[in-house]
């Protein structure tokens, strides 16, 4: 065999083998589930099904006078589903288990104060931050430590509320060395366990220590300075690119256009929607639940 016939042999078989390697991937592609696309499920469904926090958890979410849910959230995600062309179909889970919902895709989008923490970003996608919350320590004045007078609320005994299972809790294990951690289901549980008298000090956020300072003006403390703060953003699974991509669109547009300002002024700067409650939050004509779980 000379040169060219050589030359000749060894590119039919490189056609070949590029043909058979084509091949093989067309089996692959063919063979492997076709990955669901959150966006374009929420548009095909007519609805964008948003995971939201079961408990009362106003200003963030809760339920007016007539049963309905509104809040800061069940606005913005009203607004999200609609500048999509869609419905929003919320989907009503307790805080805790928002994200194992969303990762096993019963719901397309987490949004409820859902605060952004490096422990989350492991397994979902996180937007742009929309909100900003403060949480405070609300101190019954009838029951301050030895001490307290200098602002010293770490004692043996002393016994602080924590919202169970959000940043709230893991923030005050932090802050709290020697106190007594007491979990509870959110900031109106918190607010009727202090004002029941069986916790020295309740860690809530804006604007519940406005509530109680109205309500019971010569009895609790609000340091002049927040514990901490924290950011919150919407969640997607980590395959939901141009769900979130659009998500991030619209917190663009509408911080630019102030929609996002006036909603957080409505539900935040102001107490208006108070109207819209049979009651204020947290305040209750019932015996508080008993305070019993506690962790350390």
């Amino acid at each position: 065999m000379n040169a060219n016939e050589r030359v000749g042999c060894m590119n039919v078989k490189a056609w070949l083998l590029s043909l058979l390697l084509v091949g093989s991937i067309s089996i692959v592609e063919a063979s492997a589930p076709a990955r669901a696309d959150a966006m374009s499920d929420a548009i095909n469904r007519g609805n964008l099904r948003v995971g939201i926090a079961a408990e009362t958890l106003l200003p963030w979410v809760g339920r007016n006078k007539a049963g309905g849910l509104i809040g800061y959230e069940v606005d913005v995600a009203r607004d999200v589903a609609a500048a999509l062309g869609v419905n929003a179909r919320f989907v009503e889970i307790p805080y805790a288990s928002l994200q194992n919902h969303l990762l096993a895709g019963d719901v397309d989008v987490i949004i409820s104060g859902f605060s952004v923490t490096a422990e989350r970003a492991k397994t979902v996608l996180f937007s742009n931050t929309y909100g900003e919350t403060d949480f405070w320590l609300v101190v019954d004045t009838k029951t301050l430590p030895a001490g307290a007078d200098k602002g010293e609320y770490d004692v043996e005994g002393y016994k602080v509320g924590v919202l169970a299972d959000t940043v709230s809790e893991t923030q005050a294990l932090n802050l709290f060395q020697k106190a007594e951690i007491v979990r509870l289901a959110g900031a109106p549980a918190a607010r009727a366990a202090l004002e029941a008298g069986q916790l020295n000090a309740i860690v809530v956020p804006t604007p519940y220590p406005t509530f109680m300072n109205l309500r019971y003006p010569d009895r609790f403390l609000v340091g002049s300075t927040s514990l901490f703060g924290t950011s919150q953003a919407m969640a997607v699974r980590t395959d939901s690119f141009r769900l979130l991509n659009f998500i991030n669109a619209w917190i663009v547009e509408r911080q630019a256009n102030g929609w996002l300002g006036g909603a957080r002024s409505y539900w935040f700067g102001s107490l208006k929607w108070l109207s819209r409650l049979d009651k204020e939050p947290g305040a209750t004509d019932e015996q508080p639940a008993k305070v019993e779980e506690t962790s350390r």
